[in-house]
């Protein structure tokens, strides 16, 4: 599977991702943080960050954790829900905190 995405491509809404098992992800009381140990980098990401990176489990597709998305926030446009999502998970994969796998959860 490809990986590697343009900085301005949308995530397809069927594709599924996992985390990558290889990042420290450490929850705090208003978000988290991610660290990759090769690299060194490292991700805070706020409370709503942490609500879509645990819904990526390899088995629920983009489109499914955008719905989601939608129904916790129904006072928030969907389209702006869609847009900060997508952009929330491109972050993510090409950072590589988390994978894009098949349709069985598999990299």
């Amino acid at each position: 599977m490809n990986d590697k995405l343009v900085s301005n491509e949308i995530i397809a809404l069927d594709k599924r991702l996992k985390k990558n098992p290889e990042m420290v992800f450490r929850k705090e009381e208003d978000g988290a943080f991610l660290f990759d140990p090769e690299t060194g980098n490292l991700k805070y990401i706020n409370t709503n960050g942490v609500g879509i990176y645990e819904l990526c489990d390899g088995r629920k597709a983009v489109g499914e954790i955008i719905e989601q998305m939608v129904k916790f926030y129904p006072e928030v446009a969907a389209e702006q829900i869609i847009a900060d999502t997508n952009d929330f998970l491109r972050s993510m994969t090409q950072m590589k905190f988390l994978i894009i796998t098949g349709q069985d959860g598999a990299a």
